[in-house]
């Protein structure tokens, strides 16, 4: 399951402007659901006022919601934000777990949503994000990280995701966040029209993985 939510909805106070970012994510969602082989018909999606909560259907694995739907979200987000105004922004924020739960006349419910809901509330995903002014932050469970992230090899990588304390409510747990590069990769206009989709998710992984290494090796401040 996963669910997202926009960075600073409340202070956007024009009702049409939190209308159509509204509309906006939901729109990312299902288009980004659709490219990463997500059956939106399958998914369980409720809306959340200024996010949305989703259950992947039973054919969908964890890794899907780790990699190729996080790199889509990502890619629909920095397309809304290339041509919306300042007022019409998105900095969105997304949480990734798994576990039972139930669903009624009214929806679902259970321990393992309301701690995907502590997760995308936890105060170090908010600081990043803004701390980074990026457009796009994910927070995993702990126990999806120790079972999942840390064993995958792919475009997100798990020595890229920061432990972080996650202090809401009753819930005192540990969570893992990524933050993508500020600034959008820009892939160079000579590469060939036919290029592939899993050429391009290698030459994102390559550079990636470069920027991790400039990072790491970057000289401490004195």
């Amino acid at each position: 399951m996963f669910a997202v939510d926009i960075a600073s909805f409340s202070a956007r106070r024009d009702p049409a402007v939190q209308r159509f970012l509204r509309s906006s994510v939901h729109g990312i969602v299902r288009e980004a659901c659709r490219a990463a082989g997500l059956s939106w018909d399958g998914c369980h999606a409720e809306d959340r006022g200024d996010g949305l909560f989703v259950i992947a259907g039973p054919e969908a694995g964890i890794d899907v919601l780790l990699e190729p739907l996080v790199v889509q979200l990502l890619g629909g987000v920095r397309r809304h934000n290339k041509l919306a105004n300042r007022e019409a922004q998105i900095q969105l924020r997304m949480a990734v777990h798994a576990g039972y739960l139930q669903l009624d006349e009214h929806g679902a419910t259970g321990v393992a949503l309301n701690h995907l809901f502590r997760l995308l509330d936890a105060a170090p995903l908010k600081y990043r994000l803004a701390e980074a002014s990026g457009d796009f932050a994910l927070i995993v469970s702990h126990h999806l990280f120790e079972e999942v992230v840390a064993y995958s090899v792919g475009v997100i990588e798990a020595s890229a995701f920061t432990c972080v304390p996650v202090r809401v409510k009753e819930t005192h747990d540990r969570g893992w966040v990524w933050l993508p590069p500020v600034h959008p990769v820009r892939v160079s206009h000579a590469l060939e029209p036919g290029v592939s989709h899993e050429q391009l998710i290698g030459l994102l992984s390559v550079l990636i993985r470069q920027l991790d290494q400039l990072a790491r090796h970057r000289p401490a401040a004195q």
